[in-house]
């Protein structure tokens, strides 16, 4: 089917985003696939998978994808380095933490890499990240969304609520993240 759309949720940082124009199709994606072809019965690639269902595991579940127009048109934009809001051109910037959505108000810090800025800042599981530089956070999207215009190198402010309650702001300088 075409022009479906999807809920996804990332199952690292659990943030959310909502998909649409997409391929639904009959097809066992599971993680691990995204960026692979989705190819017609004449074996032309017609998209990009991108998502599925949870219950890929039990009945194979639906697989959904970007159309391979959408897909080049993107490609396209990274090849000239152009960046925008959507794209990011270059090593991705690292905080170092994983977040969960906190009820609409901030996202609450699940893990955190030791050896991260995050950590040696003193961000800590069951801390609750408010907001960066000037944008509030409300949860775990809001606080991926903000982190994609940064690189490595770039110092932002986070504001954050202890596990004891006390309100806090470090100055963090963001580290280079792992290869995509």
């Amino acid at each position: 089917a075409l022009n479906q759309s999807v809920s996804a949720t990332d199952t690292l940082t659990g943030a959310q985003e909502n998909l649409g124009g997409l391929i639904q199709a009959d097809a066992p994606i599971k993680p691990g696939d995204s960026g692979g072809p989705m190819v017609n019965s004449a074996g032309q690639v017609i998209g990009v998978d991108t998502a599925a269902t949870d219950s890929y595991k039990m009945s194979g579940g639906q697989g959904f994808a970007i159309p391979i127009g959408r897909a080049m048109a993107v490609a396209n934009q990274i090849r000239s380095g152009a960046g925008s809001n959507t794209v990011h051109i270059g090593p991705t910037a690292f905080l170092g933490l994983g977040v969960t959505d906190n009820n609409g108000n901030g996202a609450r810090v699940q893990r955190v890499v030791n050896t991260g800025p995050a950590a040696a800042a003193g961000i800590a599981p069951g801390d609750v990240i408010t907001g960066v530089d000037t944008v509030p956070i409300n949860g775990a999207t809001s606080m991926t969304e903000v982190l994609v215009p940064h690189h490595p190198g770039d110092t932002i402010a986070v504001h954050f609520r202890s596990v004891d309650g006390g309100e806090r702001t470090a100055n963090i300088t963001l580290a280079e993240g792992p290869p995509a």
